[in-house]
């Protein structure tokens, strides 16, 4: 066959395939993100040596010896049974969340969870609330479902209640009723945030008030370092209007591929006949056995390395930035958000950052109209502590360059 140098497909794509944004260049396995040259602060990637590979490859075995015909059999979409039940025990023992098997469904991770919510609840032109900035997966998600996004500012408590309310009122006032607020409450993505309990009551009031579902997007909440931990949004809720979402990504291994939703059986029993596949036994099979006995510990492991890595970019940070930077301090997960003087755009720095070696995600990913050009979102995840120093001090040296004077 010869090669074809044009799209000639290009007449024929769809709407939301029109939307997305071409490089030209062809796609291909990614690149070391940490070497000598090149140090990655960009992706939420997991740590690569804490990923278990040794105790998946035995929970493969063990899993293959006991139900090798079943785990390469298709099942049910809802997901693996004996994944969904080792779940429920996590998610009773650590998250107090206590529900049957009806209220769970298991998805390729917590982006297919949230693709699916929105198939089953968004049309185009529909309106979502979020907190702004936010996880730029779910900015392109509502995108590709062509929702219209009211984003609500954030503080260093979450979402601003009440810009919430005001925005709520307004849209009833104009007889437009959203479908659902969406928010990452615990170790927020990009910010590093964690909204406090009173605001979480005070959403779960509104969200009932004005009859708008909330999704509570909880892919951090092992992950703590730090603080007490708050209640779920979902064992607040006395109106049966939290859909909760998680992900085994970062507590086991994130190309499993293995996620969540929790809600009402009336939801999981839709979203099972909406999800496109059978669901993926073998990875399902494999994810209960490991769970039964390893998963707690390797959580205990996991938060350590973390707590380090987060550590030490606080400290670099505090000793390479220049003056008018400001950045979060969170108590988990895997970022936190930087804020540069005004004047300062971190799309233009970006650039010169690679250029000497040194990756990060500029804020506009994050917000739904091109906002964010004063932010960074720096990842502490997969850099370990020496090359996260050694990039902190690069990053600090070109911002001085950039300060306006």
């Amino acid at each position: 066959m010869a090669q074809v140098t044009t799209d000639v497909l290009e007449p024929l794509y769809s709407t939301l395939a029109q939307r997305v944004p071409v490089s030209g260049q062809q796609a291909g396995p990614m690149s070391q993100p940490v070497g000598p040259d090149r140090i990655s602060f960009a992706g939420g990637l997991p740590d690569p040596k804490s990923l278990p590979a040794a105790s998946i490859a035995a929970a493969t075995a063990r899993a293959m010896e006991k139900n090798g015909e079943w785990a390469l059999q298709y099942g049910s979409a809802q997901g693996y049974r004996g994944l969904i039940d080792q779940l429920r025990v996590k998610l009773a023992r650590d998250n107090g969340v206590e529900v049957g098997a009806e209220n769970v469904l298991i998805t390729a991770g917590a982006s297919q969870a949230i693709d699916l919510i929105c198939s089953a609840l968004i049309n185009p032109g529909d309106v979502i609330l979020s907190e702004e900035p936010t996880w730029m997966g779910a900015v392109r998600m509502f995108a590709g479902h062509q929702a219209k996004m009211v984003g609500i500012p954030m503080d260093d408590q979450g979402m601003q209640v009440d810009l919430l309310e005001a925005r709520l009122a307004e849209l009833k006032a104009q007889g437009i009723q959203p479908k659902f607020i969406y928010t990452i409450p615990t170790f927020q993505n990009p910010t590093g945030v964690t909204t406090p309990l009173e605001r979480r009551v005070r959403i779960l009031e509104l969200a009932k008030e004005y009859g708008v579902a909330v999704m509570e997007d909880d892919a951090y909440f092992d992950l703590r370092f730090s603080g007490e931990r708050i209640p779920m949004m979902y064992t607040l809720d006395n109106a049966g209007l939290v859909i909760y979402t998680g992900t085994f990504s970062k507590i086991m291994a994130a190309g499993m591929r293995m996620g969540w939703v929790v809600g009402p059986a009336p939801l999981i029993e839709r979203l099972s006949k909406i999800k496109p596949d059978g669901g993926n036994m073998f990875t399902g099979y494999v994810a209960a056995e490991y769970a039964q006995e390893e998963l707690e510990p390797h959580i205990a492991e996991l938060v350590g390395i973390y707590r380090s890595r987060r550590d030490a970019m606080v400290q670099a940070l505090a000793a390479e930035m220049p003056e008018g930077v400001t950045w979060t301090q969170p108590n988990g997960g895997f970022f936190l958000w930087l804020t540069l003087p005004e004047g300062m755009d971190a799309t233009q720095i970006l650039p010169e950052s690679r250029a000497h070696g040194v990756e990060f995600l500029p804020g506009t990913g994050c917000y739904f109209n091109g906002e964010g050009k004063r932010n960074i979102r720096l990842s502490y995840s997969f850099a370990d502590e020496e090359a996260i120093r050694r990039g902190i001090r690069i990053l600090g040296g070109l911002l001085r360059e950039y300060v306006p004077r």
